[in-house]
């Protein structure tokens, strides 16, 4: 009889197979006590990903993807697979320390409707990223206005609501009851979009300071321009996923609303914006035709869109 496994680990590869490896060298180096399972999920790469990492991770279990699916998506075909009763997603740009994945698993069997489990995300250098912590929230767009920036005197406090998909742990049961990572999303918001809907299941969203892993950002992405215009457009869905057609319009509002205010203050204000002002200007106003189609594409119902929201690139 074969052993039940604990915990099924998956990592989305899609056209970065040394940093899959890099990421995978961590897990198997890691010191876990538990039985565990490692899912590689790759999007389409079209390169060597399989053979490169199959030639040094044998018991990796590898799930093609027929087409380059997005994070959601693609975790979702791992997570179907997987045979843990608990699921662990890492970005492939991402080192775990030795402990880390035993001590969140201990802390995660421990704690009663704990839905989803993080823990400090640094960069490479160990400075720490700044993690997702609300959902939808207005005041979040504000932030970016250099007259509320100023005005202010101390920073908005927030609940933690949100964590970042490159680390999640939680239990598949309750993964599926809650309805899996909306297909609607391509990349960018949609693992804000499922703590949404595991707080409305009552379930608690928590971060261990004390325990981290290593986040290359961006390195899974070398395309810039592309990334910054993708996430507005996955920020307008998410909006419009949570709080309707009334929030996605206040949402474009509020961005609208800091561009006008920023262009007449970041002369006095803050001289170094300047350089940054038309290019998130741009990236927003790019997207401006497919905005309009949002609302008529799509619902806050999972999955209601014929296509996922997936922009072009050139």
């Amino acid at each position: 009889m074969k052993e039940a496994i604990n915990l099924s680990i998956i990592v989305v590869n899609y056209k970065t197979p040394h940093l899959t490896l890099r990421c995978l060298e961590s897990i198997f180096n890691s010191n876990i006590s538990i039985s565990f399972e490692v899912i590689v999920v790759d999007n389409y790469s079209k390169d060597h990903s399989k053979r490169i990492i199959r030639d040094k991770f044998h018991k990796v279990v590898w799930i093609q993807s027929k087409y380059n699916s997005g994070f959601g998506r693609g975790n979702n075909l791992g997570i179907i697979k997987a045979k843990g009763e608990y699921i662990l997603l890492l970005n492939s740009d991402l080192v775990v320390e030795k402990n880390t994945i035993q001590l969140c698993f201990n802390h995660f069997i421990s704690i009663k409707k704990l839905g989803v489990l993080s823990c400090n995300i640094l960069n490479p250098d160990g400075t720490p990223q700044k993690y997702v912590s609300t959902i939808a929230n207005y005041k979040k767009i504000l932030e970016r206005n250099l007259l509320v920036d100023f005005i202010k005197k101390t920073d908005f406090q927030y609940r933690l609501e949100a964590v970042m998909g490159s680390f999640m742990m939680f239990e598949k049961d309750a993964f599926l009851e809650v309805g899996m990572f909306d297909p609607d999303f391509f990349m960018y918001s949609e693992e804000i979009d499922l703590c949404n809907r595991y707080k409305k299941k009552g379930y608690k969203i928590e971060v261990l300071d004390t325990i981290y892993v290593y986040h290359d950002n961006g390195g899974s992405t070398n395309d810039r321009t592309w990334a910054n215009r993708q996430s507005y457009l996955s920020s307008a869905l998410l909006f419009l996923k949570v709080k309707g057609c009334i929030g996605f319009m206040m949402f474009h509002f509020l961005v609208v609303f800091n561009f006008i205010t920023n262009f007449f203050l970041m002369w006095f204000i803050d001289k170094n914006y300047r350089s940054d002002y038309l290019k998130d200007l741009s990236n927003y106003l790019s997207n401006f035709f497919i905005y309009l189609k949002i609302p008529l594409l799509y619902s806050t119902n999972i999955g209601s869109g014929k296509r996922m929201l997936k922009l072009k690139k050139d």
